[in-house]
């Protein structure tokens, strides 16, 4: 098996790891200066108009072709988002029910641009039944974003235990600092594309997270079998030995 001199480049990786966090980090700090959201923060967490409708085109068409429903569902939700889009409702999301009911998040309706989503939607599309509306409050969103973040603590913390329980103290440590890094470079990505954070998201970063500290996990049991084999005279060829043997498994992990 060939061994890569991964340790060697450390620098080389620091250098670009605190580069993506810090220009990350600047477009955070730029937005707060200017009193605009530190992200690009969805509707579940700053509130907004949740819809629920049923259209009598889009039941009647599932029934007659069933066979194409999922392609008559994307159709749909393409003319809805076109129809969001002309009102500048960019931020939207849009959803069809196993009952073939529309679910339409948004920003909060003021009552004319309500009235004019309402009456292009049903030139669009067809006549519809409004089964629900609801409005979702900033403090529900701001509880909602306390939560998220209450969970990604308890998660690095129960990751912690697990880690020290399974190995050591040290390589639980060092394997939180690994999540912690991996963390600040998707939100400062996130931050720098205008990524919409939203539940949705948090939901794959815990996922990224979760993959994250398995991935970590391996590398470590390595390295403590790579230890207990008494094979290497020292640590840096210790590590890119465990690093070279698992490293097509992250790389397969990482771009999953």
């Amino acid at each position: 098996m060939k061994t890569y001199k991964i340790v060697e480049k450390k620098n080389l990786w620091f250098v670009l790891s605190i580069t993506i966090i810090i220009i990350g980090l600047f477009s955070v700090i730029n937005n707060g200066l200017n009193n605009k959201p530190l992200f690009n923060y969805g509707i579940d967490f700053v509130g907004g108009t949740n819809m629920l409708l049923k259209f009598d085109s889009l039941d009647k068409s599932i029934q007659e072709n069933p066979t194409d429903a999922e392609t008559i569902k994307i159709n749909t939700i393409s003319k809805i988002r076109g129809v969001l889009e002309n009102l500048n409702l960019k931020q939207n999301a849009i959803q069809i029910t196993e009952n073939n009911e529309v679910i339409i998040k948004t920003l909060e309706l003021e009552h004319e641009k309500g009235n004019s989503l309402r009456k292009q939607l049903s030139e669009t599309i067809g006549k519809y039944d409004i089964l629900e509306i609801d409005f979702i409050g900033p403090t529900i969103g701001k509880e909602l974003r306390n939560k998220s973040m209450i969970i990604t603590i308890l998660v690095s913390l129960f990751m912690l235990i697990y880690v020290t329980w399974r190995f050591q103290l040290g390589f639980g440590i060092a394997a939180i600092i690994a999540l912690l890094h991996d963390a600040l470079i998707m939100l400062s990505i996130a931050a720098l594309l205008k990524i919409e954070i939203n539940t949705i998201y948090i939901a794959a970063f815990l996922t990224v997270l979760g993959y994250s500290i398995n991935d970590t996990i391996v590398l470590f049991d390595r390295i403590r079998e790579n230890i207990e084999m008494r094979t290497y005279d020292n640590y840096i060829t210790l590590n890119n030995v465990a690093i070279s043997q698992t490293l097509k498994r992250t790389i397969m992990t990482s771009l999953t």
